[in-house]
């Protein structure tokens, strides 16, 4: 991934989006894809795993990336936010539906997906849980663990909460495809195809072929439970195949 500094990327005008350096993250990976399929110019900058990120804090008030600024408005970093402001952008390409049921749909999903206490959210959960249950979490567990409100109670229902928005989703694009859709909503790409595709690497990473993590990342990702693993439905990483190839740069920038 071709980063420029921070400060270049803050001082610029334009599109600018700040990254997770070295890793997969599903939110700003989506927004990246989203901002390609639009044809939208852009700036992207780094943030440093773990880091104390005092600038991007200082301009964005969060340690946190996806971070998406416009000319001279205010840096926003929520999946919805950054969403609105693409469509606003490239209306020309729309990833939202026109159909009010539709949109709710969307949004609805999106939430599900990339919001709080969604499959994102609960995958971090999961993830962290065999550290935090063994009472010495590393130091990255434990930053995670604030980050996400990590507690016994949350930890213990983060994998059935993924289990069931895997079935949705694979129950969803069953009854399309036999509808003769080939997309999640409706009978045209959305944002929903995007956030899927990238957030499917949460349960099954791609291959290092098409996502070439550091081999000491690489195990993190590659940690899914029995459980989580057996509830993969194929029909949802075919689809995250087709939207990839289709939409995505890969092998992945990371």
């Amino acid at each position: 991934m071709n980063y420029v500094p921070l400060s270049q990327a803050i001082a610029a005008d334009g599109l600018r989006i700040v990254l997770v350096r070295g890793f997969p993250s599903p939110w700003g990976q989506a927004a990246k894809a989203m901002m390609e399929y639009k044809g939208l110019a852009y700036l992207a900058a780094a943030q440093q795993p773990m880091g104390a990120n005092e600038d991007l804090v200082a301009w964005a008030g969060t340690n946190s990336a996806p971070v998406v600024a416009w000319n001279r408005e205010a840096p926003i970093n929520r999946w919805n936010d950054i969403l609105l402001l693409l469509e606003r952008l490239a209306p020309n390409k729309p990833l939202i539906p026109d159909d009010p049921e539709l949109r709710v749909r969307l949004f609805g999903l999106g939430h599900e997906i990339c919001g709080e206490l969604g499959f994102g959210w609960n995958r971090r959960l999961d993830m962290i849980r065999p550290a935090m249950a063994s009472g010495k979490p590393p130091p990255s567990a434990a930053v995670m663990a604030e980050k996400y409100g990590y507690d016994d109670a949350s930890g213990a229902a983060a994998a059935r909460r993924s289990i069931a928005l895997m079935q949705h989703l694979a129950a969803t694009l069953h009854a399309q495809q036999a509808r003769g859709s080939a997309y999640l909503i409706g009978d045209s790409l959305t944002a929903a195809d995007f956030y899927w595709a990238a957030f499917s690497n949460l349960v099954l990473i791609q291959s290092p072929q098409e996502c070439p993590l550091a081999p000491e990342v690489r195990p993190m990702f590659e940690h899914t439970s029995p459980e989580v693993a057996a509830a993969v439905d194929p029909i949802l990483i075919a689809h995250r195949d087709r939207i990839m190839r289709a939409h995505f740069k890969l092998p992945m920038e990371l």
